[in-house]
């Protein structure tokens, strides 16, 4: 299986989980990313996460000793920005944080009536009156998208709703289907793919949860591999054909053995 890594010119890596845990970096992330420099292979790093503006995950990267720009970072909020741009929609309407809604509406025209695209994306401020009034502005020609299909994300002490709540309660009422950007929908990877001019073949996935990360591989036909520091897999995983690695060090090693 790690006979892959041979082929490899290109990494996808999730961020929380991968490269650091809260405020706290995890083993190996300078060393991969200086190996990969080294060797000519190229990266980028991609979040579900619409809260925060791209500059902060830059800085958290810092704090684990790397420096990257921007350009090789993606966001959910980056990736809606894109879709909305390509599909040509401009008046929206953003249910989420405060971070999302300044970044489109900064960019596409806020319509609080009519709007050709509701967004969905979660921030604990959320009340249930913004939900019903969401689902009131949603007609027969509204498209709905949301940032990420996550339902929960885990704490030290317990847990908060995610986007995945929302896109649940919206299809309910609405009867309309929402549309995934973030992981694991296929759309975001083959974006990046287009922007770096990558091919499925020369592309790794790196991620920590299986239902985001592995499954989005596999719907993107990207090659997977899944960092144990934390995350448990499902029970289940013996149809999806992914690597396992220990820590990012044990990454480096068997794409230093493969390409041998």
């Amino acid at each position: 299986m790690y006979e892959a890594l041979k082929n490899i010119t290109f990494i996808i890596f999730d961020l929380d989980g991968v490269f650091y845990r809260e405020n706290q970096s995890l083993e190996g992330t300078k060393e991969i990313i200086d190996y990969l420099n080294e060797e000519n292979i190229e990266y980028c790093f991609f979040t579900n996460n619409s809260n925060y503006k791209i500059h902060r995950y830059k800085e958290k990267l810092l704090t684990c000793g790397i420096e990257v720009s921007e350009k090789n970072i993606f966001t959910t909020t980056k990736l809606i920005e894109h879709y909305l741009f390509e599909n040509n929609l401009d008046n929206i309407y953003v249910l989420g944080s405060k971070q999302l809604q300044e970044n489109l509406y900064d960019k596409y025209k806020q319509n609080n009536k009519n709007p050709d695209v509701v967004i969905l994306g979660m921030e604990n401020n959320i009340t249930l009156k913004d939900i019903s009034n969401t689902i009131n502005l949603i007609g027969k020609d509204t498209q709905i998208i949301a940032a990420n299909p996550d339902k929960l994300i885990p704490l030290k002490d317990g847990f908060e709703l995610e986007c995945g709540v929302l896109i649940d309660i919206i299809e309910e009422y609405t009867k309309k289907m929402v549309q995934v950007i973030g992981k694991p929908s296929p759309y975001g990877f083959n974006t990046i793919l287009s922007k770096f001019g990558k091919e499925n073949s020369e592309t790794l996935m790196i991620g920590d949860t299986f239902e985001t990360d592995i499954l989005g591989a596999k719907n993107a036909n990207i090659s997977a591999g899944w960092i144990n520091s934390g995350n448990k897999l499902p029970s289940d995983t013996l149809d999806f054909d992914f690597m396992i690695f220990k820590s990012l060090i044990e990454l480096k090693e068997k794409i230093k053995e493969a390409k041998r």
